[in-house]
């Protein structure tokens, strides 16, 4: 895995990600605290988490024809450096004792607004700086830097600062933007990919959903991920902070330790799966990973004590990791490259599609009956096109006859 590091472009992608991703820790802890404590509001927190994943999923399609028409790493660059402005205002509001809940709704929209064209452009520059037999290590190690950077050491530190000052922790966040920025800057310049641009973007948006549609294991599996995300996954990463300090009494500090630990485990996986070579099988590997990684969040209807709510990170992280790299791995091998900004953002549109009516109907429905039931329900329904998306046909026949090399 340690390869890709060979390589100057892939270096300075993955240093300048891996501290942005640390102050993507700290702030993904951070703001929920801060709405917690403010608001005391399970329905304002969905609130903001929907309005961050709103704008990206309406203009996920749009991102990916911008990225299908220019230099991804400049894109990549853009996106950095707005990013960075958007939360340095937001922790000098807080700073100043200026800073409401209606502003960080709208720093919500506008930082999903650039992650509409920051994840497909991430994805597609990818086959761009390192060689093919190296896609699935570069995902891999991005995923180790996420992990352990960004899920362990940035939450760990996120939930001790945020206790000390909310407005300071945010500022760090936005410095790690900056810092991600210098990093793409430095690298080579990087083309236009090579296709037509004469196109309207509503035209070229089409030309990805008819590749997807006509593609069974890419809609199959869409399909599939889209419907637990947006009932599983989402709603549960969204209110385990809420459960464990108001249903559990656990504190700030214990808050960002599960984050902590599921970022620790995640991060052991990057490091496994990087060291692995491509299943034969990979749709039912990659299915039956993300099946398990559901599962192991019914954990929380039996839970009575914060470490046991951190065994669904713990369980649920390592095999979230090795289904993602198995799938980006996927894209980037069989996604003509021209086309693959476009089908990376059909990608993140179906499979967050549904996350911001997903987040708001569980927040409501927690409200109601408690997180434990509406978890217990969440994942007996998404269990069932998990299982066929497993077991279908269309899907795995891309990986008929396949021969890995060892």
């Amino acid at each position: 895995m340690l390869r890709v590091l060979r390589h100057r472009e892939s270096a300075l992608l993955i240093a300048g990600q891996a501290v942005s991703s640390f102050g993507d820790g700290i702030a993904n802890v951070a703001l929920p605290l801060m709405i917690i404590s403010t608001t005391h509001s399970a329905t304002k927190l969905g609130l903001f988490a929907a309005a961050r994943t709103l704008p990206m999923v309406l203009l996920m399609l749009f991102g990916g024809v911008i990225v299908d028409r220019f230099s991804r790493r400049q894109l990549l660059l853009i996106s950095d450096t707005c990013r960075a402005i958007f939360v340095g205002v937001v922790a000098t509001l807080e700073l100043s004792h200026h800073l409401h809940f209606w502003h960080l709704l709208v720093f919500a929209l506008l930082f999903g607004a650039f992650d509409a064209v920051f994840m497909p452009a991430m994805t597609a520059l990818t086959p761009e700086i390192v060689p093919d037999e190296l896609f699935g290590s570069m995902n891999a190690l991005r995923g180790l830097s996420a992990g352990v950077v960004g899920g362990m050491l940035g939450p760990a530190v996120g939930g001790v600062l945020t206790i000390w000052n909310p407005g300071g922790t945010l500022a760090i966040d936005a410095v790690t933007f900056v810092v991600s920025a210098i990093a793409l800057a430095m690298m080579r310049a990087t083309s236009r990919p090579e296709s037509s641009t004469t196109s309207t973007m509503l035209t070229e948006i089409r030309e990805g959903l008819r590749y997807t549609m006509r593609t069974p294991w890419i809609w199959i599996i869409l399909l599939s991920a889209g419907l637990s995300n947006a009932l599983v996954f989402s709603p549960v990463s969204v209110l385990t902070p809420y459960f464990l300090k108001h249903d559990l009494g656990a504190s700030a500090r214990i808050v960002g330790l599960s984050f902590a630990c599921a970022g620790a485990a995640g991060g052991l996986g990057s490091l496994i799966v990087g060291s692995l070579p491509s299943p034969r099988r990979r749709i039912r590997a990659m299915s039956l990973a993300w099946l398990v990684s559901m599962l192991a969040a019914l954990i929380i209807c039996v839970a009575h004590a914060p470490w046991e709510v951190f065994l669904v990170g713990i369980i649920s992280a390592p095999l979230l990791v090795y289904g993602n790299v198995i799938w980006e791995s996927l894209l980037q091998s069989e996604v003509p490259q021209e086309l693959l900004g476009r089908i990376s953002s059909v990608d993140w549109f179906v499979s967050l599609g549904l996350t911001p009516l997903g987040i708001m109907f569980a927040t409501e429905l927690t409200a109601t009956i408690g997180l434990r039931h509406y978890v217990l329900v969440a994942v007996l329904v998404c269990v069932i096109p998990s299982v066929m998306a497993l077991r279908s046909k269309p899907a795995n026949a891309i990986d008929a006859g396949r021969v890995v090399s060892k």
